[in-house]
């Protein structure tokens, strides 16, 4: 494990347990799986950015339905590409010690397809299709399916705000453990 900890200071390791929910050791693996991942290339450089295309290859992410809003959302510079340190606030938000709240922010931007801030129609029906594939419903199965939803969500009219969706969350118990990855 010495060559390892050698890629971070003292202080790096200690700001990094700091700012996310991550342990001293689950940060080193997350540095291994970086390295395995990124190949010999990634070095020492925790600031490299690095094509989706590389990071998409996690085995979590490598069939996930929103791999790609996953990306984004946690793609610090929203450039497509993602650093070691974006990495770790994604483990950070799928660990299991995150809490709902925070976990329910980010899965609200993931599936906010429009980035307009509110799960509306549009973004429904693109969460129902990456959810059951574009074929494996009928269109009007589809559309009863998103006018329920919003229904049943959507307290005021204007679309499931984000408070509105953690709020749905917080009856889901299911959300919390599913939502998640190990390091």
């Amino acid at each position: 494990m010495g060559n390892r900890s050698s890629a971070f200071t003292e202080e790096e390791l200690q700001e990094y347990e700091d700012l996310t929910f991550l342990t001293r050791k689950e940060i080193l693996l997350a540095w291994k799986r970086w390295e395995d991942l990124m190949g010999a290339g990634a070095g020492n450089d925790k600031f490299a950015r690095y094509p989706e295309e590389t990071f998409q290859e996690l085995p979590e992410l490598k069939h996930n339905p929103f791999k790609e809003r996953i990306t984004k959302v946690f793609s610090s510079a929203q450039d497509h590409r993602i650093s070691f340190e974006d990495f770790l606030d994604l483990l950070s938000v799928m660990s299991d010690k995150a809490p709902l709240q925070l976990k329910a922010h980010y899965a609200f931007h993931i599936f906010d397809y429009n980035e307009d801030l509110i799960l509306d129609g549009e973004d429904l029906d693109c969460v129902v299709d990456r959810l059951t594939g574009k074929e494996n419903l009928l269109p009007e199965e589809k559309e009863r399916l998103i006018k329920t939803l919003l229904q049943e969500t959507d307290l005021d009219g204007g679309g499931i705000s984000e408070e509105e969706f953690k709020h749905l969350l917080t009856k889901c118990p299911d959300f919390i453990h599913s939502f998640r990855f190990s390091v």
